[in-house]
């Protein structure tokens, strides 16, 4: 035990409605129950990134497609005016998600 980070460990008793809001609060961060009362004690504010995991994928695909625009481009031929246009609609569901996320977490 002596080479561990945190060798301290504390018991909380709780009643229920206690348990049941910091399950609740834990659920909505995203993270574990001692994450989260770790940064609740140092006074960090605590932020669920969950729903930026939805945008991980999408910005892998219009990478793929960048890249496919630009492999093309240096063979000599021009980009299809409709892959530019997909990959600007594209880009403005991003902006749009996460400019809701954002508002999600100032709240």
């Amino acid at each position: 035990m002596a080479n561990r980070k945190r060798p301290y460990q504390y018991i909380v008793r709780l009643s229920e409605p206690e348990t049941w809001l910091l399950y609740d609060k834990v659920s909505q961060a995203g993270s574990s129950q001692q994450e989260y009362i770790r940064r609740c004690i140092l006074g960090a504010q605590v932020i669920n990134t969950d729903g930026l995991k939805q945008l991980l994928p999408e910005l892998k695909r219009i990478g793929n497609n960048l890249n496919q625009i630009a492999r093309s481009c240096n063979q000599g031929k021009q980009a299809a005016a409709e892959e530019v246009a997909a990959i600007r609609i594209e880009v403005c569901e991003i902006c749009a998600l996460l400019k809701q996320q954002l508002a999600d977490i100032l709240r």
